[in-house]
């Protein structure tokens, strides 16, 4: 007499089916095309490469020039190059694109592969406007895909240790005050002075210290006032940012790409104590809580010294933390939710309209 019903062998036969397929899904890379040949690109594909082949693939780079997009291609042992972001849409077997172009084309670049149903990783700012930020959004939840705005702070493991302390441990009281400073003249780009080009220190720079009060202080602000200074063409070089919130909060964010390069802190003051990043603020390694050092070393990556820009190890990070969405099915990044980046766009577009910048592209 048999000891199992058929019921039973067919639930665990369903059961083994199920763990087969789970385990092949796990085991299948998250294949990359990368999309803009800059600086930026180059450090997120050398981070890509030095993850598991079994985990992450790149399988193509596009370029407007394709010369740039070949030798992109020959120095990061990527299998395809283009010499147009269309021809990415055919690439098989692609799960997501990382968008690594300056930011005016943002929008048209996201927009082409949302709407062909293709996930995106885009750099931020995801717009120049609230009008190109909504459109990305819902280009992403209409074809029911996964889209993150590129906020690779948010995923080094100095946020996410202060986020558990903070919001959930209640390690400081009340959070009442967050003080933010990015500047220095080695971070100031080509294109700082060429509004046509999305120059200006508040995309570049200034943003990080409005996505760390995000991070803390939900919700639209109440109140948003900014001063800047310009460049000779225009562009804002330096500002000094304030956020009240409804519930009484205060943010007083600085940036500046003219003065020398200093301490870019984050500080958290609450009802119970502090939180301050010495350094780095958009790449931190450490911190400190109630006074006590809290320090995360960076992961190893081949290559680092071929690197543009500082710590950029920390790409692997938000690169491990995409590929886990895609193996969720995951449609928003809970580190970057759509709800986020509609805010901060929100007081990026805010403080643009106050200061008098216009950029003609979305």
């Amino acid at each position: 007499m048999k000891w199992y019903s058929d019921a039973m062998l067919i639930t665990t036969l369903n059961d083994i089916g199920v763990a087969l397929q789970e385990n092949k899904r796990m085991s299948k890379p998250t294949n990359w095309a990368i999309c803009g040949a800059g600086q930026i690109s180059n450090d997120f594909c050398i981070c890509v490469n030095s993850l598991p082949k079994t985990e992450h693939s790149i399988l193509a780079i596009a370029a407007k020039d394709q010369a740039r997009a070949k030798e992109f291609a020959s120095l990061h042992s990527i299998p395809k190059s283009f010499g147009s972001y269309e021809e990415l849409l055919q690439v098989p077997n692609l799960d997501i694109v990382y968008i690594g172009t300056i930011h005016p084309f943002h929008v048209e670049t996201c927009l082409l592969f949302l709407n062909a149903g293709i996930n995106v990783l885009c750099e931020k700012p995801v717009a120049l406007s609230m009008e190109g930020c909504h459109k990305v959004l819902d280009a992403a939840k209409k074809n029911n895909v996964l889209f993150v705005e590129g906020w690779w702070s948010r995923f080094f493991p100095v946020y996410k240790f202060m986020r558990e302390e903070v919001l959930v441990k209640g390690a400081i009281g009340d959070v009442k005050i967050i003080e933010a400073s990015f500047c220095g003249p080695k971070l100031t780009q080509k294109r700082l002075d060429k509004w046509q080009l999305g120059g200006g220190g508040l995309t570049d720079i200034g943003a990080y210290g409005i996505q760390a009060a995000n991070m803390f202080f939900k919700g639209k602000p109440s109140i948003v006032k900014a001063e800047v200074a310009y460049t000779e063409t225009g562009e804002d070089k330096s500002g000094v940012i304030l956020l009240k919130y409804p519930s009484g909060q205060l943010a007083c964010l600085n940036y500046s790409m003219e003065t020398a390069e200093g301490v870019n802190h984050l500080i958290i003051r609450g009802t119970k104590g502090n939180v301050v990043i010495p350094d780095k603020l958009w790449c931190p390694t450490q911190v400190y809580i109630n006074g006590k050092k809290h320090e995360f070393q960076l992961p190893e990556v081949k290559d680092k010294e071929k690197f543009n820009f500082t710590n950029c190890e920390g790409f692997t990070y938000e690169i491990q933390c995409i590929r886990e969405c895609l193996l969720r099915g995951d449609k928003e990044c809970s580190t970057v939710p759509h709800e986020d980046t509609e805010v901060i766009m929100s007081v990026l577009t805010d403080v643009l309209k106050q200061v008098g910048i216009k950029y003609s592209s979305l």
